[in-house]
């Protein structure tokens, strides 16, 4: 697993946002620092998440842009932004946003990972309390195989 897809400088452990529409902004606004999306993209990701929310539950959001905002990705990039205060996400509880800018499906391991880590309580709570952001990534990235070996 490329460490590329995310990376310690898209990881924000204390953001706030004090609705769903300023968490999608600073998901938006921090892959545009990173390179990852032209800054078309930002809108494109609060339009997704009018057609449909992207609460994925356990307190986790993942928003996205729209298909057709693809064209504005650089690079494939994860952010993994962390609020001090739960956002009520159209009536659910959330304290953590994934923002994904992706053109194919790379995100999908991270992805798988994260529902692991959400699924396995102790995890979830590390991921959610933690103050090490090496510890977040590490979190992301570790796949079923690499406990195995």
């Amino acid at each position: 697993m490329s460490s590329a897809l995310i990376q310690a400088a898209g990881i924000r452990i204390d953001a706030a946002a004090f609705s769903r529409e300023e968490a999608v902004a600073l998901c938006g606004k921090t892959l545009l620092e990173l390179g990852s999306v032209a800054k078309e993209y930002i809108p494109a990701m609060w339009e997704r998440e009018q057609i449909i929310s992207s609460f994925m539950g356990e307190g986790v959001a993942m928003p996205h842009g729209t298909d057709e905002a693809r064209k504005f990705v650089i690079f494939d990039q994860l952010v993994f932004i962390r609020f001090a205060q739960e956002i009520n996400w159209d009536g659910f509880p959330v304290r953590a946003c994934i923002g994904i800018a992706a053109n194919g499906d790379s995100h999908g391991q991270i992805l798988g990972n994260l529902a692991e880590v959400l699924i396995d309580d102790e995890k979830r709570t590390e991921l959610f309390t933690t103050l090490s952001v090496e510890r977040i990534l590490e979190l992301l990235e570790t796949t079923e195989e690499e406990h195995q070996e």
